[in-house]
């Protein structure tokens, strides 16, 4: 399980993020009962599900006894008819998958649902308790969430990618582990692929910058592009220690 907490970073003015506010993790289908009682524990009130219809139906979350709202806030819905990209791969449809690419979706995602980013922040702000939000791995769309939240309280980029990059340690690297031996019976280099099976780097720390030109700063974008307003102060005050 790909699941974190976002507290414990560096912000503003050296306050620290504060821990058991904002969670973030991959898809809750796979959730044993062990996992149910480990967040029913942490008190997660508010779930908020980035993922498209196609992969809500394929695989239904499992939710926890604390659980009050579960709000889908479906990203990348133009995928919803497609194969998965497993299934593209191993059809031989997509060739290679490089950084620069996976950068240039981040991009095209920040853009397109700059609303959809909107209102979870929205939501994670009106959760009185704690709240968690994922997508299916728990690194694009989760990872530019977060991306967003952190530094908007001033979480160095440097840590922001960082706390990116964990996804590689906690479901990456499992995930190509596993798919290695189908992709080697079809002839495929996984190798190749990587950038689209993992959390790279680079393309947050391009897409960070990116973000900053386009918009002027990352809270910009939240209160502007992705309309919520004060996002940078409501942020600060929920999550930042005095």
């Amino acid at each position: 399980m790909n699941l974190r907490d976002l507290g414990g970073w560096t912000g503003f003015d050296g306050r620290r993020v504060g821990h058991g506010h904002f969670y973030r993790c991959d898809r809750l289908s796979d959730l044993t009962d062990a996992d149910l009682s480990v967040l029913t524990g942490l008190g997660i009130e508010t779930v908020i599900d980035l993922r498209h219809e196609g992969e809500t139906a394929e695989h239904p979350s499992r939710l926890w006894a604390s659980v009050v709202l579960h709000r889908n806030i479906p990203m990348a819905a133009e995928l919803a008819a497609q194969k998965s990209l497993v299934d593209l791969i191993l059809d031989g449809e997509i060739a290679e998958v490089t950084v620069a690419e996976v950068e240039a979706s981040y991009r095209e995602m920040l853009t397109r649902h700059a609303v959809g980013f909107g209102l979870a922040v929205e939501t994670m702000l009106a959760s009185e308790g704690p709240a968690l939000f994922h997508c299916t791995a728990g690194k694009d769309r989760t990872g530019l969430l977060a991306m967003l939240v952190l530094s908007t309280v001033g979480v160095s980029d440097d840590d922001v990618i960082r706390d990116f990059g964990l996804s590689n340690r906690y479901r990456a690297e499992r995930r190509i582990a596993e798919l290695r031996a189908s992709f080697e019976a079809r002839g495929v280099d996984i190798e190749r692929f990587r950038p689209a099976l993992s959390a790279p780097e680079p393309a947050m720390a391009a897409a960070i910058p990116w973000l900053r030109q386009s918009h002027g700063s990352v809270e910009a974008y939240l209160e502007e592009a992705a309309g919520v307003p004060d996002a940078g102060r409501r942020l600060r005050e929920r999550l930042l220690y005095p």
